[in-house]
């Protein structure tokens, strides 16, 4: 078992959660809305096996529910079903830039809905919310955006080497 992907991927799992309580909660006043963690988990998926991949879903998710307002496990349950989409779909999406943004923006806009109805089930009152609308249609498309920049980044970190003679 190689312990490179499963370690960069927690690596990446921490800086994406670190920019989105920071960075990220800055720029939503400019309708400027990532979901980096969300992204990380979704990127992960190529490279990682399944039990690696639901278990960073679920600490990253858990990990947001604790630094945010949210109940205990709302996040992490998003997180987990979306990694495990992710996983089953991750070999029907080929390795090229536009069928790799295309399956981002809707694995993000899954998990933006099963957050906005587990938020509802939790007395949150996203589906209520005036603004939900826009987070639905805005997360996946920034997400996307975002993923033809960091994809490279991850693959090239996360990517197994070939050990050579150079």
């Amino acid at each position: 078992m190689n312990l490179r992907p499963i370690l960069w991927s927690l690596a990446l799992m921490a800086i994406a959660i670190v920019l989105q309580t920071t960075l990220f909660a800055r720029l939503e006043q400019f309708y400027i809305i990532f979901d980096a963690p969300l992204l990380v988990v979704i990127l992960a998926a190529r490279w990682l096996d399944p039990d690696p991949e639901l278990l960073l879903g679920f600490t990253g998710g858990l990990a947001l529910d604790l630094l945010g307002t949210t109940p205990m496990g709302v996040r992490a349950l998003v997180f987990v079903l979306v990694g495990y989409t992710a996983v089953r779909t991750s070999d029907r999406v080929e390795p090229n830039p536009i069928s790799s943004v295309v399956s981002v923006v809707a694995l993000s806009f899954e998990g933006v809905v099963l957050f906005a109805v587990f938020g509802t089930l939790f007395s949150l009152g996203s589906l209520t919310e005036v603004n939900v609308l826009r987070t639905i249609v805005l997360v996946p498309l920034y997400n996307g955006a975002l993923s033809l920049v960091l994809a490279p980044v991850f693959r090239w970190l996360v990517q197994p080497r070939k050990r050579g003679l150079v």
